[in-house]
């Protein structure tokens, strides 16, 4: 990862000037749609950003060129592993912070997934991993899809008993 900073201190994701925020969008994005199709097309990916075909195309390129999605003209994209990490991880924060919202800060039901969206490209590793904690763990959001665990590898009951 290129160690720049730039907007607020956060690292760049890759040497073009597209912001951390629209690169996790769009990986989440394409998370989504793969886990529901198979495989993320131009189309489903400008619906579910609310933007044309032809940005999503321009932006898949970028990812494309950098590792965080395999993209094939025409077909679709999927993740790369690296992509993979950063919107599991994107995931994992915003699906906390809904739960944080909605059940310790008693947020209107109508506006936790729009704030837990605006926080989730924000908040650090350490803050998700207090609020996880702090939580007891859960396992699934409040509209009950799973919560990616921090390391694909770790152990839920260790970590909690730190």
């Amino acid at each position: 990862m290129d160690q720049n900073i730039y907007k607020l201190g956060q690292p760049k994701l890759f040497t073009d000037k597209m912001p951390k925020q629209d690169v996790e969008e769009y990986l989440e994005a394409i998370l989504d749609i793969v886990n529901e199709k198979g495989l993320a097309k131009t189309t489903d990916i400008a619906q579910a950003l609310g933007v044309s075909p032809s940005s999503v195309t321009e932006v898949i390129q970028r990812l494309n060129k950098n590792d965080l999605i395999f993209y094939e003209p025409y077909k679709g994209a999927t993740l790369t592993e690296k992509g993979l990490k950063i919107a599991n991880k994107i995931k994992r924060k915003h699906r906390l912070l809904e739960i944080f919202l909605g059940d310790y800060l008693k947020i209107n039901s109508a506006n936790i997934h729009k704030e837990a969206c605006r926080m989730e490209h924000c908040i650090s590793d350490e803050v998700t991993d207090a609020l996880c904690k702090m939580m007891g763990g859960p396992s699934k959001c409040p509209c009950g899809k799973n919560i990616p665990k921090c390391d694909s590898d770790a152990d839920c009951d260790i970590c909690l008993r730190r």
